[in-house]
């Protein structure tokens, strides 16, 4: 799987806002988002999808995945940002022009279920994408937004260096956590967990000799990501991972008589395959969340505690 870069941006580029998700709340938020992006320094394209609402769609498939490819198809789009996640993203995998995206070579930003797309953006246009924090994102005021902020917008307009070690982009705000000691190299996979691990068994799920996987979660019980991580090492995927990087688990607490906490889960789960294991990275559904260039060659370093992208 030999990915490609998308191409960053440089201010005054016009992004497409779309929803290929969930639909947005109402007007105000979408004009918080248009507000955040324009703060960026960018031009802005709303499409259809972000006015729709059908049941917990935003609009049908049919019109979130002509949004995508007139997207990926529009000379004057230089990026492509998901206004917020939510569900159906994976519904859209079939209907997207996968061609248009890889000659496009545009940036798609998203995380939580634009997994999906970042996934099926590797494995059938070779195209690495953007897992970071959505417009939607930056709405509520919170602290450790500012941070989030301004690594994305270092991101999108190529600011930092080649290497980027997240010991030092995240400062603070990164407490690794070595579950296992190790040093590994290989192309970042992953997202969501339970989004990435329906890949599992169809022609979407990223692939190559040597892999990093990143996963984050919100809102599901220890047992639940035990499962799917089960899974992902039953259907064999597991065996060209070289390493593991976990970034935040927000809300998954265990309740009731569930003791173990998700990253005890976890680490009961994924110690014996014997590859390296480190926790604690800031990306996910918390604050600050920090983006990650998936489908890029990552170095990742258990027993330090960094990974370098």
């Amino acid at each position: 799987m030999a990915i490609k870069s998308p191409h960053l941006l440089k201010s005054g580029d016009t992004i497409a806002l779309l929803a290929p998700s969930s639909p947005l709340k109402n007007e105000e938020e979408l004009a918080g988002c248009v507000k955040f992006v324009e703060g960026l320094g960018l031009k802005v394209k709303e499409y259809p999808s972000v006015r729709l609402r059908e049941d917990y769609l935003a609009g049908s498939d049919k019109q979130r995945a002509k949004d995508l490819n007139n997207a990926f198809g529009d000379k004057h789009v230089q990026g492509v940002f998901c206004m917020r996640g939510g569900y159906g993203a994976q519904r859209l995998l079939p209907l997207i022009d996968w061609k248009l995206a890889a000659k496009s070579r545009k940036l798609l930003l998203g995380f939580s279920d634009i997994t999906s797309l970042i996934g099926g953006l590797a494995s059938q246009s070779n195209l690495a994408s953007l897992h970071g924090p959505t417009p939607s994102y930056f709405l509520h005021g919170k602290p450790g937004e500012a941070e989030s902020r301004e690594a994305l917008r270092r991101f999108i307009f190529g600011e930092l260096p080649k290497k980027v070690s997240y010991r030092e982009l995240c400062g603070s705000a990164f407490k690794p956590q070595t579950i296992r000691k190790g040093k590994a190299k290989g192309v970042l996979v992953g997202g969501n967990a339970s989004v990435f691990v329906c890949f599992m068994g169809t022609k979407y799920v990223p692939k190559a000799k040597s892999m990093i996987l990143f996963l984050e979660e919100i809102g599901e019980k220890p047992y639940r990501i035990d499962r799917f991580v089960a899974h992902m090492i039953n259907t064999g995927y597991m065996k060209n991972v070289g390493g593991v990087v976990l970034g935040d688990f927000t809300d998954c607490e265990p309740t009731g008589g569930d003791q173990r906490k998700a990253l005890e889960v976890l680490a009961d789960c994924l110690t014996p395959l014997k590859i390296p294991v480190l926790a604690g990275l800031p990306i996910g559904h918390a604050r600050p969340s920090y983006p990650l260039m998936m489908g890029k060659e990552v170095t990742l370093d258990a027993t330090k505690g960094d990974l370098v992208s």
